[in-house]
């Protein structure tokens, strides 16, 4: 039996998991792995383990239920921001672009790797109306869960070539992410030097 490595489970764990509990595994294994637990379920479906209907709205419910965790962390858990050196200046700001782009801001927080949890978490804190992040958190699940299941579908048995490579997706886009941000920041930070020039 394969161990879990960093936090993660192995993909093969993953698929004995699968196998054997089928239905009831997926929600918590959607929370924790949600786009290759996607994947592999479509793939599985394939060979007549899952109904990809049934697998499709189950991911959308784990997707949703893990977002509503963050969400919920963030909203009652704001005195111990202080640990993760979240100041109410930085929340400031982050309302701002949350009250501005609250879609943008849940799209980034569900596809960037690395931003996850800590953009829904700060939806919470900064108490964005749940039931505009809940439909928008619903709408991306929908269309994310969607995407994955047909790949899983299609190229399934490349699970763990796809594994890799969503690792890559993700790891590029949050280079990308962070470049615009960094661009952004420089060009704010010259433009207000030379006002103040």
């Amino acid at each position: 039996m394969e161990k879990c490595v960093g936090g993660n489970f192995s993909k093969t764990k993953m698929i004995e998991l699968l196998l054997t509990y089928k239905y009831w595994i997926i929600i918590p294994l959607s929370v924790i792995e949600g786009p290759i637990v996607t994947v592999v379920a479509g793939f599985l479906a394939t060979l007549g383990v899952f109904n990809p209907f049934v697998v499709y709205l189950v991911m959308i419910t784990g997707d949703v239920v893990g977002d509503g965790i963050a969400y919920s962390f963030g909203y009652f858990g704001k005195r111990f921001l202080r640990y993760f050196k979240i100041t109410d200046e930085k929340l400031e700001k982050a309302k701002i672009y949350f009250q501005e782009n609250h879609k943008k801001a849940i799209l980034a927080s569900k596809v960037v790797y690395g931003l996850g949890t800590t953009g829904l978490i700060t939806a919470g804190v900064l108490r964005v109306p749940y039931k505009r992040f809940f439909k928008t958190c619903i709408l991306i699940s929908a269309v994310q869960s969607l995407v994955l299941l047909a790949i899983g579908i299609l190229f399934g048995n490349a699970y763990v070539v796809i594994g890799k490579y969503l690792d890559y997706y993700a790891a590029g886009g949050s280079v990308i992410a962070l470049t615009v941000l960094l661009f952004v920041f420089i060009r704010k930070y010259k433009i207000a030097k030379k006002i103040s020039s």
